[in-house]
């Protein structure tokens, strides 16, 4: 054999034995100890020998959580990371040891859902956990079953609704106004996870830290008066307790009743259109005849109320229409007739109590033009008592009248004409006129465009103009929010139901 082909024949050799060598290196490393490191947050904290061996453990001793939650495994914390690895070495942990250090440092989780609300205002979003998709499901429908009729919202689903060609209401435009998404994860088993649909609508509905309060009925008790008590109106009472189908159900003295403020979490917003026959009632003219004596009183034009075939729209959210209505069309059925009293000689006063009003004699004008539409009462809203009426439909911009004659005591110009619900400017009614009529009885024209046409000091009489309609304020649409006190609503008056003085017929 030449001297060439031995060199090359041995270096063959040795890069054969050098790759015998190396292989049986890889394989007798391969064939040590598989061992599982343990992590916790990026750091270890020990070597196990069998994953399956410590997730066993876990579900073994955390038989507590399944039974609460009725689920067939409880996990350990998302941060826990078990790797595969080789080694001769490694010291194994105590499954028990490395069970009390993740039970010290994290919690353990069970599989489920984690819903995040996000809200569409200035409101902070929020997050909860459900155990599946069918409880969250369920809880927004009863949710939103305590704001609409059942039959009313199903026949909404299926398209089944009655055209709106009579008396009555076609609702669109139905559903949840925050966007809520859901997504898979495991969850710490110190977290509320709700498991049950109906304890999350009514967390939902009260809120997720109310506490309930409960009134137990005594005789002579109505569901108006137990609300009126407990700073509620009829609705929210009925909202509270579904088992009551209207506020003319009857009560049961000993049965407890649900009083707790409804304070939602989210908003069911829809659309109404709605027809209706509505009354207009008629203004009262004092006119003096000189010639008659002074204890003269007679209607000498009996004042005839208005009715008229009325369709509107209007927004509702969580129970509570909107302030701004859209007037589709006003058909009168019956024209208004005012009522003229005359009197004997001039009455310079009228005598007024703190109950009760003489609406014949008062004189007093509604302070809007018609048609229009009453959005909302003198009544207890959501945890405060509404002092006064909203008045809506008349258009932004529109006229708003003095309702007797008076003396302009205050004039707030300085809010945005575009208000929000929430703000604080002007009190929450944003541009506004307060006239004393004297005798002690004020009132207040709220949420008004800023360009008042009076000030303070003003004499005004009966249908001046004092302002227009608007949207400052605390508000959720073009309206004029109007209210009687006795005394000055700055200083201590006391709001009474301006029903008193326009009483519905």
């Amino acid at each position: 054999m030449k001297q060439k082909e031995i060199i090359v024949t041995t270096i063959l050799c040795i890069f054969i034995l050098g790759l015998y060598f190396m292989i049986g290196s890889y394989q007798e490393i391969k064939s040590g100890q598989k061992v599982y490191n343990v992590y916790l947050d990026g750091e270890i904290i020990g070597a196990i020998a069998s994953k399956d061996a410590l997730y066993d453990l876990i579900d073994e001793r955390e038989q507590n959580i399944k039974d609460k939650y009725h689920v067939s495994n409880v996990y350990p914390p998302e941060s826990l990371k078990i790797e595969e690895t080789y080694s001769y070495n490694t010291e194994i942990t105590n499954l028990g040891s490395i069970y009390k250090k993740i039970e010290e440092l994290q919690d353990f989780t069970i599989h489920g859902y984690e819903v995040s609300v996000n809200k569409t205002d200035n409101e902070e979003s929020f997050k909860f956990y459900v155990l599946d998709k069918k409880v969250l499901n369920e809880a927004i429908e009863k949710f939103i079953l305590a704001f609409i009729d059942e039959d009313d919202y199903n026949a909404y689903l299926t398209n089944k609704q009655k055209k709106l060609d009579d008396i009555g209401v076609y609702y669109s435009e139905m559903g949840i106004l925050e966007n809520i998404t859901i997504r898979e994860k495991y969850i710490s088993v110190n977290e509320t996870i709700y498991d049950n649909s109906e304890t999350l609508a009514q967390q939902l509905l009260f809120g997720f830290n109310y506490k309930e309060q409960s009134y137990t009925i005594k005789a002579g008790d109505t569901i108006e008066s137990i609300s009126e008590a407990n700073t509620l109106n009829t609705q929210e009472f009925l909202i509270a307790n579904p088992e009551y189908s209207s506020k003319d159900s009857l009560l049961a003295i000993g049965d407890k009743v649900n009083i707790t403020l409804i304070n939602p979490e989210i908003s069911f917003s829809y659309k109404v259109k709605e027809m209706k026959e509505v009354e207009y009632p008629f203004d009262t003219e004092v006119v003096v005849d000189s010639t008659k004596d002074a204890n003269y009183s007679e209607i000498t034009q009996p004042g005839v109320i208005g009715l008229s075939l009325q369709t509107s729209e209007y927004t509702v959210v969580n129970g509570e229409p909107n302030s701004n209505v859209t007037l589709l069309e006003d058909i009168t059925i019956r024209q208004k007739v005012d009522q003229i009293r005359t009197k004997g000689k001039k009455v310079t006063s009228i005598q007024w109590g703190t109950d009760t009003y003489d609406y014949s004699d008062s004189g007093w004008r509604w302070p809007t033009i018609i048609p229009y539409a009453v959005t909302s009462e003198f009544a207890p809203r959501w945890g405060k008592v509404h002092g006064g009426i909203d008045i809506s439909g008349t258009g932004l911009g529109s006229k708003i009248f003095a309702a007797n004659d008076g003396t302009v005591v205050h004039v707030n110009n300085t809010c945005s004409d575009m208000g929000y619900y929430g703000s604080t400017c002007g009190s929450g009614f944003g541009n506004f006129v307060i006239i004393d009529h004297g005798n002690n009885i004020y009132t207040l024209y709220g949420h008004v465009l800023s360009n008042i046409p009076v000030k303070e000091g003003q004499n005004v009489s009966k249908g001046t103009v004092i302002a227009y309609m608007g949207n400052s304020g605390s508000s959720t649409g073009v309206h004029l929010h109007f209210s009687f006190a006795n005394g000055d609503p700055r200083n201590g008056g006391t709001y009474f139901d301006p029903r008193k003085i326009f009483p519905k017929r």
